[in-house]
């Protein structure tokens, strides 16, 4: 097994960029030659005829990384659908093998890779092929990331049952506080609900950054060691 996560989430919107940015910085500060992996981003801008995506950016800053940020994404795409409804409309057909010929690509130049899917695990890229079947192939272990919100008990034990189904190898998952508290009671309980039914290892709640602060990567990477439990995945030779 190569050395990095697989950061999925239980829906889009949770949260996975931003937990994903703080480990990528966490790592850095350890002195972790870490690359980033977007394998597709849809929903991106078009600059002047040339696409941006804001997850790929924001990964590679977070990261550090001295990785060319060509090899952030293997596929980028302007309407903000699952990746294989996006290529479709593109006219563009995703090819698994380029996705782990690139991931495997990065493996060789750096001692851990982080990739970040997008939406949940069972996003479709191409023809019976998601981002579980993915994951497999990247033979990394997967950390799942819920926003703690109503309804995210549900969606993590399901995700987590999922990935205990497909055979694949979990780290763990972390609930992410998305939205302010608010009304919402169940920011209080979600961890604990979770905790009592869920097999794999809880790796940290990860607290609410003002969206002033997300692009503070140093910060976010001090609150992912404060909050997070880095050493379940960081390289042992490595971690702190």
């Amino acid at each position: 097994m190569e050395s990095g996560i697989f950061i999925t989430g239980t829906d889009t919107s949770v949260g996975k960029t931003v937990v994903s940015c703080a480990i990528a910085s966490a790592l850095h500060r350890r002195d972790i030659s870490v690359a980033v992996y977007k394998p597709v981003e849809t929903g991106c801008r078009n600059v002047d005829g040339a696409l941006v995506g804001e997850d790929c950016k924001r990964l590679l800053e977070a990261s550090r990384s001295s990785q060319a940020p060509t090899t952030v994404s293997s596929y980028l795409f302007e309407m903000p659908a699952a990746p294989i409804v996006a290529a479709r409309a593109a006219n563009i057909e995703i090819d698994p093998e380029k996705l782990i010929d690139d991931f495997e690509e990065l493996t060789e130049h750096h001692d851990f890779v982080l990739v970040e899917g997008a939406g949940g695990l069972l996003v479709p890229i191409a023809e019976e092929f998601t981002f579980a079947e993915l994951a497999d192939e990247c033979d990394v272990p997967v950390v799942c990331v819920a926003a703690s919100r109503m309804g995210c008990i549900n969606h993590t034990l399901l995700t987590l049952r999922a990935l205990d189904d497909e055979g694949i190898d979990v780290c763990g998952y972390i609930l992410n506080r998305a939205s302010a508290d608010g009304d919402d009671p169940t920011v209080d309980t979600n961890r604990e609900a979770i905790a009592a039914f869920a097999d794999d290892t809880d790796l940290g709640e990860f607290p609410y950054v003002e969206p002033d602060s997300l692009d503070n990567y140093d910060w976010l990477g001090e609150l992912a060691e404060q909050h997070l439990k880095i050493d379940a995945f960081a390289p042992e030779d490595e971690a702190a």
